[in-house]
């Protein structure tokens, strides 16, 4: 099981009091968990560490038993460091969804735009099991930096969107401003945090709106047909009553 360190993901009200949780990528899943281990890194450069084996715990369960919810123990003892490039390259197999052009404050409703236009590139039946934004990557490949949304004031620059494993996003940018990760005070951080959960709260609309849309064309489509049955069965009792 290869497993790379990825940066961070700041998740509002979670029970962690900085919010904050370590995450790890699992490369044969193409999936990202929750780590064991207690390592915060908001913002990874130049290389990124990779441990050949790992355990997959599972933290939660159904009222089955049946394993729900998963996170994932390093081994140390395999920790290396590799590029970064050839994480980026492994992760997003160099494809992309799309570009847009432009500098987006993610703390205004530019950020809301950003979101609309990415739905709008991506496949009908890929939106869906896309993770939300908070959660997408960020690589700035002339700092050879890598964080994530939730960290992230600003882009800036050409945005290219691309796969980040099966279900996730990352936004290869021209540059990016982020948050005062190494402020000794969380209190700004998680002000912006707040105003950025905009963003997975649009994401979720457009996505369940898209969901109602189509329910209600099956819906219509049913109907149409039911009633095209019941002229059918009135023409008929009309011709025996002939």
């Amino acid at each position: 099981m290869g497993l790379y360190l990825v940066p961070s993901y700041i998740k509002p009200y979670s029970k962690i009091l900085s919010w904050t949780l370590p995450m790890i990528y699992v490369e044969e899943e193409k999936q990202e968990y929750i780590s064991d281990l207690k390592v915060v890194v908001p913002v990874i450069k130049g290389e990124i560490r990779y441990f050949a084996r790992g355990e997959k715990l599972t933290m939660k369960t159904d009222m089955r038993g049946n394993p729900e919810q998963y996170k994932v123990l390093p081994d140390t003892s395999t920790q290396v460091l590799v590029p970064l490039e050839d994480f980026i390259t492994k992760v997003t197999e160099n494809k992309q969804y799309g570009e847009i052009q432009g500098k987006i404050n993610l703390l205004t409703n530019q950020g809301i735009e950003l979101i609309e236009k990415i739905y709008n590139l991506l496949d009908e039946d890929l939106r869906p099991v896309i993770s939300l934004p908070m959660q997408w990557l960020v690589y700035i490949p002339n700092k050879k930096e890598l964080t994530r949304l939730c960290w992230t004031i600003d882009l800036e620059g050409e945005i290219i969107v691309r796969p980040y494993g099966t279900t996730g996003l990352l936004l290869e940018v021209g540059d990016a401003r982020l948050d005062k990760i190494n402020s000794v005070s969380l209190k700004e951080i998680k002000k912006n945090t707040l105003i950025r959960q905009r963003l997975n709260d649009h994401w979720r609309s457009l996505v369940a709106s898209f969901e109602l849309g189509e329910l209600a064309e099956e819906f219509a489509t049913l109907e149409e047909y039911t009633t095209e049955e019941e002229k059918e069965e009135v023409k008929e009792k009309v011709g025996e009553i002939e």
